[in-house]
């Protein structure tokens, strides 16, 4: 799917522009126009950037066939960049869902192809229909405000991921269950995942605000500037969270000990009981009333009595002697 708006320099907004009229428009200037492709149609994609807007091969191949870490890319007229949505996941076993976004942008035009719905270009694509705040200022102005959409988008991700850490935490200290430490390696595996996107995409933004880019003036890096602030903040979220992760793991690790060394020290007292119990069954073997034991057949029913006084009396004072030591 391929939909277009248009803000011409009267301060008019058109959408669902032809493809005819698009060479046209791109040309006029002091308008803004918007390209979002949405979608597996990669011919016609293909035909859209390398006809009609006249992209280098290498970043519409880039754009269309390849999937990147962020990044971006100067073309002299224009940039590619390759930014990562991150929305919370539907899917089970997944908390985080990482959503490409390859984005072309110049004087006067911004083009955005992403194979899956973005939440945030889609708000702020709607707010375009009505508003022309987003337009007026220009192409870069209007990147920069979906990328700053798309920053705020993070946020709940990671007040999710914190909850979850938290869930996670109480459940280890209250009750050990068997999805525990499975959902403390989702944790970690979708931490590692923030880490290998928000990272590079904090340097995209850096170079942006930073770099004497051909196509970016030195009043709109500052905007940027904004946004690597807020990465940075993200970066460093992402980094304690991943620490809080691994404490939970060593916590977990550290209380399944101890309940394996309180399970060994129940049957270790339970062995202890008993062994001078068998000890005594095994000298005596019980026979009091068998006659061809002679020297014990003196012992008759005062020898049972004896011996069953012990079997108890032993283990008994074991268990007393224990309790004052305070090992049970």
């Amino acid at each position: 799917m391929i939909r277009s708006l248009y803000y011409s320099p009267d301060g008019k907004i058109r959408t669902d522009i032809s493809q005819g009229e698009l060479i046209l428009l791109k040309q006029t200037e002091g308008g803004v126009l918007w390209i979002d492709m949405v979608g597996e149609d990669k011919p016609l994609y293909k035909l859209v950037l390398e006809e009609i807007f006249d992209f280098h091969p290498l970043s519409v191949d880039d754009a269309l066939e390849q999937t990147h870490v962020p990044k971006v890319d100067d073309w002299g007229k224009y940039l590619y960049l390759v930014l990562n949505d991150l929305e919370i996941s539907s899917e089970p076993g997944e908390l985080i869902e990482l959503k490409e976004l390859d984005v072309f942008v110049g004087e006067g035009f911004l083009v955005t192809y992403h194979p899956r719905q973005i939440g945030a270009l889609d708000r702020i694509w709607e707010s375009c229909q009505w508003d022309p705040h987003y337009l007026k200022r220009g192409a870069f102005n209007l990147f920069y405000h979906l990328a700053d959409l798309m920053v705020e988008g993070h946020l709940p991700v990671f007040d999710q991921i914190e909850s979850q850490i938290n869930d996670l935490e109480d459940q280890i200290l209250s009750a050990q269950r068997e999805d525990t430490l499975e959902l403390i390696f989702v944790l970690k595996r979708d931490l590692q995942k923030l880490r290998r996107i928000i990272t590079p995409q904090r340097e995209v933004f850096y170079k942006l605000s930073h770099n004497d880019f051909y196509a970016l003036e030195l009043e709109q890096r500052y905007f940027f500037r904004n946004i690597y602030e807020h990465y940075v903040l993200l970066n460093e979220m992402s980094e304690s969270l991943r620490e809080l992760v691994s404490s939970s793991l060593e916590i977990y690790l550290s209380a399944a000990n101890n309940q394996m060394n309180q399970v060994v020290k129940v049957l270790t007292i339970i062995t202890t009981i008993f062994m001078p119990m068998t000890v005594i069954t095994g000298l005596f073997g019980m026979n009091f009333f068998q006659l061809e034991f002679s020297v014990f057949t003196t012992l008759g029913k005062v020898g049972l009595a004896l011996a069953l006084l012990i079997l108890v009396s032993v283990p008994v004072a074991m268990i007393l002697w224990m309790r004052s030591r305070k090992w049970i």
